[in-house]
């Protein structure tokens, strides 16, 4: 067993009465604090109609006017984004809305090598030697304090909309959208940077009643999952539709994408968004520029699409053949030091669009907060970290935030720049932070929603889980704990990669699937016993449906009997 087992502890209430529903359903929606029977609906059926007022945002009113304002008048608008898949998706989102309503903005998307994240003072000079007289932000501007007051003496208006958390002042702007915002009440806080995106078109076509908006929910399910944020409340909504909309998609790039990625169906699901198309529109700006993914979201020839779609499919082959490269120095750093609670790892010259995703392979292997750095031959160090739940990621960074050129994100993933000289004080205090909390990081571990018996693998379940779905942060894929499971048959699939099975469980025969445990292969043998975590899964191929066991680990230590 590589892993420890918690099984959830069940909510002390009972549960509803609600014959409608099995007892193993109603436990794992208790289990996720859903227990009045409106919640319960809601959750298993989201509904569009119950998205929050987008004017319930202090400043929505008058960005919607000033944008209007700009549209009349035939502006220059500029927008501004980061360069992660939130952020392109946000920028693609507000581009195609501003332009159905008759105005063609220009994009500015900073180059992650040249420039970082954020604003940045060069840009915005540059935007008003280009007459830009309105810059809109999406995923980023919260913590833009010189910018803002730049923007202000060159006459430039600024709207900001973001969701990242406030590190200090906030910038001066024309508005602020952003529901983390000290001075906003807006009622859901968890959006992404293309969620709030996605709130100011909304507002925007607040007036025209046709809909047309919706037709973007497509690109908000891919930047919200990609971005790692609660599958719960608005977010849930804009997801569950977003899948429907994709189904039927007008966007030729994400078509493109999809057929670039050999995916063919006619229903996908949030692994489509956050392991399929995410990675991809992510690979632009981690290898090259992420105006490649920008305008294959933009796209409205189908030529142009299929062109950037397979250059994005090329760009996240590389992406991964350097993750691997970087991520085995990585390890070798990490090894040395697992004694301590929290992992910072660097190299000189790592390319910097891998950082977070080694922090993120880090953090999920020795479950702990880490740090991944690039230094550059000058000396400047740029870093992600990723986090546990117990651990601050943008707090501990603030703790530290005198040896930082900067910082920001959220509390659970962040980036910063520092000097290499830097780089062992800035350890040193945020193991002091972590001494400060008392905390504690286990090994790693699998939370278990309940043990079930051989009776309750049913397809009624197994749909009703289903109904979960979409899966995501906030609310995982439920997981089953079953005992005693035989192993009838066995063998390797998948360029011997993973390990395909037909156990036995209790008087049922079921089909299950270990991903990446080929390696199992030659320690079991037929008739050998075994627990097993698993999610219930359904496997169609070829026209054939069979009830199946994703194992996610095994405890091989039952003998053989």
């Amino acid at each position: 067993m590589k892993k420890q087992w918690k099984i959830k502890t069940p909510p002390e209430a009972p549960l509803p009465n609600l014959p409608q529903y099995p007892n193993l359903i109603l436990r794992l929606l208790a289990l996720r604090g859903i227990t009045e029977e409106s919640a319960i609906h809601d959750f298993l059926d989201p509904d569009y109609e119950k998205l929050h007022d987008p004017f319930l945002f202090k400043d929505m009113q008058k960005a919607v006017e000033r944008i209007n304002q700009a549209i009349k008048r035939q502006e220059k608008v500029a927008i501004y984004a980061d360069y992660d898949a939130d952020a392109i998706t946000a920028c693609s989102v507000l581009y195609l809305a501003l332009k159905k309503l008759g105005l063609t903005p220009v994009s500015y998307i900073p180059d992650r090598f040249t420039e970082g994240y954020g604003m940045n003072q060069d840009a915005i000079r540059k935007l008003a030697e280009d007459k830009v007289s309105l810059i809109i932000t999406v995923d980023c501007g919260t913590n833009a304090v010189l910018e803002g007051s730049l923007c202000q003496e060159l006459g430039i208006d600024l709207i900001i909309t973001d969701h990242h958390e406030v590190t200090g002042p906030l910038p001066e702007a024309y508005a602020i959208i952003n529901p983390k915002s000290p001075e906003d009440n807006y009622p859901f806080e968890f959006l992404t940077g293309v969620g709030v995106a996605y709130k100011l078109a909304q507002a925007l076509f607040s007036s025209k009643g046709d809909g047309w908006e919706k037709w973007l929910l497509d690109l908000v399910a891919v930047g919200t999952v990609a971005d790692c944020q609660s599958l719960t409340g608005e977010n849930r909504i804009l997801v569950s539709f977003g899948l429907k909309v994709l189904t039927k998609t007008r966007n030729l790039g994400l078509k493109a994408l999809l057929e670039a990625a050999q995916v063919k169906s006619d229903k996908y699901d949030s692994f489509t968004l956050g392991f399929v198309l995410g990675p991809r529109i992510n690979a632009a700006g981690r290898i090259k520029h992420a105006d490649a993914a920008f305008n294959l979201l933009i796209a409205d020839k189908p030529q142009d699409a299929q062109k950037f779609a397979l250059d994005l499919n090329d760009l996240n082959k590389h992406r991964q053949m350097l993750t691997e490269q970087i991520l085995s120095e990585a390890r070798a750093q990490a090894e040395l030091h697992l004694d301590k609670k929290v992992l910072l790892v660097f190299g000189q010259e790592w390319p910097k669009g891998i950082v977070g995703l080694i922090a993120g392979r880090l953090t999920e292997e020795y479950s702990r907060p880490s740090l991944a750095i690039s230094v550059d031959n000058a000396g400047v160090a740029t870093g992600s970290a990723r986090s546990t739940p117990e651990y601050d990621m943008v707090a501990a960074l603030g703790f530290a935030k005198d040896l930082l050129q900067r910082y920001g994100g959220h509390t659970q993933a962040a980036g910063f720049t520092l000097t290499k000289e830097n780089l062992t004080p800035l350890h040193g205090k945020l193991l002091e932070y972590a001494q400060s909390l008392n905390l504690e990081f286990s090994k790693p571990s699998i939370d278990v929603d309940a043990e079930i018996n051989p009776e309750d693998v049913t397809w009624e379940n197994i749909e009703l889980v289903e109904k979960l779905s979409p899966f995501g942060i906030g609310n995982p894929k439920p997981k089953f704990m079953g005992r005693n499971l035989e192993v009838l048959e066995h063998r390797l699939v998948g360029g011997d990669k993973h390990l395909k099975l037909k156990v036995g469980f209790g008087s049922r025969r079921l089909e299950a699937i270990a991903f990446s445990q080929g390696f199992l292969a030659g320690k079991i043998d037929i008739g050998a016993k075994f627990d097993a975590v698993f999610e219930l899964s359904a496997n169609e191929w070829n026209g054939r449906k069979d009830m199946q066991l994703k194992i996610l680990d095994m405890n091989l230590a039952i003998s053989k009997e």
